[in-house]
């Protein structure tokens, strides 16, 4: 494990299930959604990270991926404000993202709101 991101192994070995992540884009969340970062996941070409959110209010389950700045070595949104690759689980995030122009959802803002207790 790289900073505290799993390989998709080490995710299952730990116990996460990936598969209850919803990724299609129909049903994830756009626009502004607190959400809590369970765990995150290498992509296979490792360029990017999966990030695996539960919201606040739902308990809806959905992943969303960051990428590696060509720019600099993060994986970072363009504020650079929050590494990925070493960012902080099971705190509360506030996440805004909308579609791109192939209909993806892209997270455009990331901020940690508050600490949750495990």
């Amino acid at each position: 494990m790289d900073g505290n991101v799993y390989t998709f192994n080490e995710a299952i070995a730990a116990g996460y299930e990936p598969r209850d992540y919803l990724f299609d884009t129909a049903h994830l969340p756009t626009g502004t959604v607190h959400a809590y970062l369970d765990f995150k996941i290498w992509t296979k070409s490792g360029t990017g990270i999966t990030c695996f959110f539960r919201e606040d209010k739902t308990d809806k389950k959905f992943r969303l991926t960051v990428f590696r700045r060509k720019d600099i070595d993060v994986y970072a949104l363009d504020d650079r404000l929050i590494d990925f690759k070493t960012c902080p689980l099971n705190l509360l995030y506030q996440l805004v993202s909308d579609r791109n122009g192939n209909g993806n959802i892209v997270l455009r803002q990331a901020d940690i709101k508050d600490k949750i207790s495990k």
